[in-house]
């Protein structure tokens, strides 16, 4: 009997022991990294240039989309942004593109997408998109373009999303250096 009694009490501690909660897994902050260089780029008539962002992308969820779900945004648990993406890359195009205060234009940038966007064969690639603007006071655009950067990432989670991010930003810069040249440059630099 004692045996028996033993056993039981045995196996209810044991069983107690799966029962128990699990640890929360730590939170995990990603960003663009380091490391962003003008990479000899020409400096751009420029006063300021200045990132923003429409209220889905504003806050430091880290978003995927599913190609089964196109309308449903999801959001990693345990994976959130180091600061809100418009900082992200506000930081990273200061460091990208060099400006040269003496123009009289101001650039800004809309961000209205920043996500990982997983296709129907599982393959992902990151989605930043937003319109970019030119003006001379900040408000009226005199230069507007719509832009919508992918960039196929080599791991479908949080990580791969970071750095196919950074990679999209890299090519916003190039995109945006290459628009702002010509026209839109000599316009900025007019007196």
């Amino acid at each position: 009997m004692k045996i028996l009694s033993i056993f039981r009490v045995s196996v209810l501690l044991l069983s107690g022991c799966s029962i128990a909660p699990q640890a929360t897994p730590a939170l995990v902050q990603h960003d663009l990294g380091s490391g962003f260089r003008t990479l000899a780029r020409k400096p751009l008539p420029l006063r300021t240039l200045s990132v923003s962002a429409t209220p889905v992308v504003a806050g430091l969820n880290m978003h995927y989309r599913e190609a089964s779900r196109p309308t449903m945004r999801g959001s990693y648990t345990y994976n959130r942004w180091a600061a809100p993406p418009a900082n992200l890359v506000d930081q990273a195009l200061s460091r990208l593109l060099p400006v040269e205060p003496t123009g009289r234009c101001r650039l800004s940038f809309l961000l209205s997408d920043f996500i990982l966007d997983i296709n129907e064969q599982g393959a992902g690639s990151a989605l930043l998109a937003g319109t970019l603007r030119i003006s001379l006071d900040g408000r009226n655009s005199v230069f507007k373009r719509i832009v919508d950067v992918r960039v196929p990432v080599s791991s479908v989670d949080p990580a791969g999303e970071a750095m196919g991010l950074r990679k999209a930003v890299t090519e916003l810069a190039d995109l945006t250096s290459s628009w702002i040249a010509g026209d839109i440059e000599q316009f900025c630099l007019q007196q």
